[in-house]
């Protein structure tokens, strides 16, 4: 039978006595600590409310016993080996998974989520994984930390270059060279003077969206970026959430509409505006968003339609769309934000993190609704991440 139960960090799963009651197994998301000799019985079992605290293993009554195992005078913690075979919720007892342990024990959750159990194997089911474990097809946002052997090393935790050696398989991915587009969408097989020009596409420190094409058995993610869709990220902000916030949808680009302030003061009263500032090519304060599913979420600024428009007129008529697309990326790159612009995009960062702070679905819906609660209230960005304001904007998220 499988009982599943909400709990959280440090809550005491179950109490036994290897000698009487033959103990358990710990599973992922827990440890086991060796009862003090000092405390009662009656404080082990229950709870500050007088519940029974310890009956997920099916246990009695607990004897002291001064014998157990790995308890010293530093310490009465006790930690068991993580072990992955899957014989474990056979309720396999071999010595090598289970230690000849004797006396009072406590098996307590080290994560919050639920409690699964397998006969004697009692496990945690995290509530909010913080390793993204991919799947082919998936939109992730990734950092390029390495250079070399015909591919870029790109780190799914979207973390600076510097700290890219800690992370294990299940955090990088790596992108062949067969597996880009070359620059105009020339279509040819790579040669050795493209493996030494891979720096002229991506470099260490760049950010790029790129979908999962293979899953090897490792857990390494193999990632291509073959779609025009795909590509370097340029002129944008970058945030970061738990992955299980970021659900899979049909399409994870979005557009937020009309999200310019009408507000001039939101820069404290500086009127001093420059050319930059009144540019029409801010567009109506439209603004793109790319949900990665990795938990990495860009936002950028919506490429007005007047830019492929002039590009288009100067280009000849049987262009390729993949050279329209790069010159567009290009100009993207090059033409400065404005503030107006930059507000808008701060504002939908702001809204993000306010939904990742009460632990809410992140959807375009959702950051839409939390933006134009901002506008509505009159918000200014930089007071958002209040936590009056913070409670108050995500009200019409939390209720649904």
């Amino acid at each position: 039978m499988l009982n599943k139960h909400f709990v959280l960090p440090g809550q005491v799963l179950a109490t036994s006595n290897a000698e009487t009651d033959g103990g358990f197994l710990r599973g992922h998301g827990t440890y086991i600590e060796i009862v003090p000799e000092n405390e009662s019985d009656d404080e082990d079992d229950y709870d500050t409310d007088g519940n029974f605290s310890g009956g997920m293993a099916g246990i009695a009554k607990k004897k002291r016993d001064t014998s157990s195992w790995g308890n010293d005078n530093n310490s009465n913690v006790v930690m068991q080996q993580d072990d992955d075979k899957d014989d474990k919720a056979e309720g396999n007892n071999d010595e090598h998974e289970q230690p000849t342990n004797k006396g009072n024990q406590r098996l307590i959750a080290s994560v919050a989520g639920t409690v699964e159990r397998v006969n004697k194997l009692i496990s945690v089911i995290p509530l909010s994984p913080s390793i993204y474990v991919g799947q082919v097809g998936d939109l992730v946002v990734g950092r390029i930390v390495g250079v070399g052997g015909s591919r870029w090393k790109v780190s799914l935790t979207c973390s600076a270059p510097i700290s890219s050696g800690a992370n294990g398989s299940m955090k990088e991915g790596q992108l062949p060279l067969s597996g880009v587009n070359l620059p105009g969408g020339v279509q040819r097989i790579r040669t050795s003077e493209d493996v030494l020009a891979m720096r002229n596409l991506f470099k260490e420190g760049d950010l790029l969206t790129c979908e999962v094409q293979q899953v090897q058995r490792d857990g390494t993610l193999i990632l291509h970026t073959r779609s025009l869709r795909y590509g370097k990220l340029d002129n944008g902000v970058l945030v970061t959430v738990p992955p299980s916030l970021v659900g899979r949808r049909k399409n994870h680009f979005a557009t937020l509409k009309g999200l310019k302030s009408t507000s001039n003061n939101s820069d404290g009263g500086n009127n001093n505006t420059t050319a930059m500032d009144v540019d029409e090519e801010d567009g109506e304060g439209d603004v793109d968003v790319y949900l990665g599913l990795n938990g990495g979420i860009w936002i950028q600024r919506t490429v007005p339609s007047e830019w492929e428009n002039a590009i288009r007129a100067d280009q000849d008529e049987r262009a390729p769309l993949a050279e329209t697309l790069q010159k567009l990326r290009q100009r993207h790159a090059s033409t400065p934000v404005s503030r107006s612009m930059r507000e808008s995009m701060a504002r939908v960062r702001n809204s993000i993190d306010c939904l990742r702070l009460v632990h809410c679905q992140i959807t375009p819906e959702s950051i839409d609704t939390v933006a134009r609660a901002s506008l509505d209230e009159g918000v200014r960005v930089a007071d958002m991440l209040l936590p009056a304001w913070v409670v108050k904007l995500t009200e019409g998220t939390r209720s649904k």
